[in-house]
């Protein structure tokens, strides 16, 4: 068995998870765990409905985004353009990036409370 379909697995599997917190995210309105840290004292958030309404889009587009480059990678539907391959991945880490510093202006500015001043 290739490693390489194990881990094209794993990155759709992760697409699906993000879209699970999404959607988990909006009907509870709680925020997972894994898009805060573990041990962050949510009881002292400074505004936590905000940071859902901010960060469900995001989490969810990321989230499809993955998921439909995944399918993509483990149906080989690239396998005959591996340049479109490696630019489908190279999307993946780029939407992933952005995601991340998105994620943690949010933090800061709905959960800590921390806004950045304009000069």
């Amino acid at each position: 068995m290739d490693l390489s379909i194990l881990v094209k697995l794993l990155v759709t599997g992760c697409g699906v998870y993000m879209m699970y917190w999404a959607v988990q995210m909006r009907a509870t309105n709680k925020i997972p765990t894994a898009l805060i840290g573990k041990n962050f004292p949510i009881t002292r958030a400074k505004d936590p409905d905000g940071f859902i309404r901010y960060t469900f889009p995001f989490t969810l587009g990321t989230g499809v985004i993955i998921f439909a480059a995944g399918l993509v990678s483990v149906l080989d539907l690239l396998k005959v353009y591996p340049v479109w391959d490696m630019l489908l991945n190279m999307i993946v880490v780029v939407v992933v990036v952005v995601y991340g510093i998105t994620l943690m202006k949010a933090q800061q500015k709905y959960l800590v409370g921390i806004t950045e001043k304009k000069r």
